[in-house]
């Protein structure tokens, strides 16, 4: 009979490590969490752990092999014998245990989601193009596969420092989550009978990334762009609130699966089989600027550009589907990342509630391959921790510019995004990123043609945005960056 544990504790996660045979470095990348995660269960086994690492920890035990299996619960038996611990409960199944992986319907299932997540991320980029254009065309950033209304647009970049953030202690309660009956055939088989009841959790056992955590974001609840009142400055407001990653991915990512579905069948994009018609949970969610209704994380995508006496040039990243959630296969600018705090410290007091500081870690993260600031240890010194310090150094004696360009939302999966570009000095993009990685958790840096970085010119912007699969918000940055490139180049924002 199959078992599983009925309750995890922070020391029954650990033995299930040593039954594993792994490292806490190994365990931790096994689990998707942060090593120090794992070295804290050792030192205080009686923590609970969050319900999501519970799910986790469910799925890494019924997937260990029988040998496994029986190793934890002999050393869970040993461990816990005469120390006032309860023995846990062992029993058949659990809401997310695959407790019948012989079953040929549930495995028809899991093979045909497999299937049309395959096609899925094969097609991203066809996807989105078409999707969009099932929307009004007054609300498309053109071909870029990004939904952007009136209201949201700049008429020219802003510095991006002088954007307002808000917060909402207590944000709108969702009346979209992903648990509806029209989401029912993008959720596969879990047992005889039984679907997945999230989308997120199918992921996590079926197809898993290596990027995947149920970290804290910010949601994004309004945008407000126009002009001061006194002075007719250009601004930029948003408010956000909390949410949490698998909720977009429980909304967004079944959207897109729910997309490829009905236009990929057979491998093959068939344009015109993806109508509103065709598309009810896409009917359901209907209004992507009804952000009351629906979790719209908000990501900050940032177009880097070097500037010198011999020209201006970026650099871009090929993201590798086995290691992301999201647009695996694409091209995209970087560094990219979820809008989301580095520490404990809660918003809007954290000092990680602010872009730029955000736009920083994953220059840390994506250009230099530091460790991620995963959210559960103390707030960072943003002014004497490097690369931190360097970067604002750089950007107080104006040798950085970030600019926003404006804020909108992917028409495949729902997610939100700050376009942003950042102009560093030769000098100072030589120096901050000196030994510059060539591969990060994310995927592979790509160079142009000649091996050197891309112009940053009319042809070369052309050609990336007609011949190559560009994320849509890589695609927003390139356009709006050279739209506004005399702003950009000129140094004139």
């Amino acid at each position: 009979m199959s078992h599983v544990v009925a309750s995890w504790t922070s020391g029954r996660a650990d033995t299930l490590r040593q039954a594993l045979r792994m490292s806490n470095e190994a365990f931790a990348e096994h689990l998707g969490v942060a090593v120090r995660t794992v070295a804290y269960w050792r030192t205080r086994p009686n923590i609970i752990p969050q319900p999501a690492i519970q799910e986790t920890l469910d799925a890494a035990l019924a997937n260990a092999q029988q040998s496994v299996k029986e190793q934890f619960f002999l050393l869970l038996a040993s461990d816990e014998s005469g120390d006032g611990q309860a023995r846990p409960q062992v029993g058949g199944g659990g809401a997310n245990y695959r407790s019948d992986e012989t079953d040929k319907d549930v495995l028809a299932s899991h093979n045909d989601w497999l299937s049309a997540r395959r096609n899925l991320n094969q097609n991203r980029a066809k996807l989105t193009q078409i999707v969009s254009r099932i929307y009004p065309e007054e609300i498309r950033l053109g071909a870029t596969g990004i939904l952007m209304p009136e209201s949201w647009r700049l008429r020219a970049p802003v510095d991006l420092t002088s954007v307002e953030l808000k917060w909402r202690e207590i944000a709108p309660p969702l009346s979209v989550t992903g648990q509806h009956a029209e989401t029912a055939r993008l959720r596969p088989l879990v047992a005889p009978n039984r679907q997945y009841t999230r989308y997120h959790r199918a992921m996590r056992d079926l197809d898993r990334p290596r990027l995947f955590e149920n970290r804290l974001c910010y949601r994004l609840l309004s945008v407000d762009a126009g002009a001061s009142d006194s002075d007719k400055r250009l601004t930029l407001d948003m408010t956000l609130g909390n949410m949490c990653y698998f909720d977009m991915i429980d909304v967004g990512e079944a959207l897109a699966h729910e997309t490829g579905l009905v236009g990929c069948p057979q491998g093959d994009v068939v344009p015109n089989r993806i109508t509103w018609e065709s598309l009810p949970f896409r009917r359901m969610v209907r209004d992507p600027f009804a952000l009351s209704r629906y979790p719209l994380m908000l990501s900050v995508s940032t177009l880097t550009v070097r500037q010198s006496d011999a020209g201006t040039t970026f650099l871009l990243l090929r993201r590798n589907p086995a290691k992301v959630a999201i647009a695996g296969g694409m091209l995209s600018v970087f560094p990219t990342g979820v809008f989301q705090p580095a520490s404990v410290a809660p918003a809007p007091d954290s000092p990680d509630f602010d872009l730029w500081r955000n736009v920083m870690r994953e220059y840390s993260e994506e250009f230099l391959g530091n460790p991620e600031h995963d959210g559960d240890g103390p707030p960072i010194d943003y002014e004497n921790e490097e690369p931190f310090r360097s970067l604002n150094q750089a950007l107080r004696a104006g040798k950085i510019r970030v600019l926003c360009l404006g804020v909108g939302v992917d028409a495949l999966n729902y997610v939100g995004d700050v376009f942003t570009v950042a102009v560093f000095d030769a000098d100072v993009f030589d120096r901050v990123f000196d030994g510059m990685v060539k591969q990060n958790d994310e995927g592979d840096v790509v160079s142009g043609d000649d091996r050197q970085a891309f112009n940053f010119d009319g042809p070369t912007i052309e050609r990336l945005l007609s011949t190559e699969p560009i994320a849509p918000s890589g695609a927003a940055c390139l356009s709006l960056a050279w739209q506004h490139r005399d702003a950009i180049v000129n140094n004139r924002p």
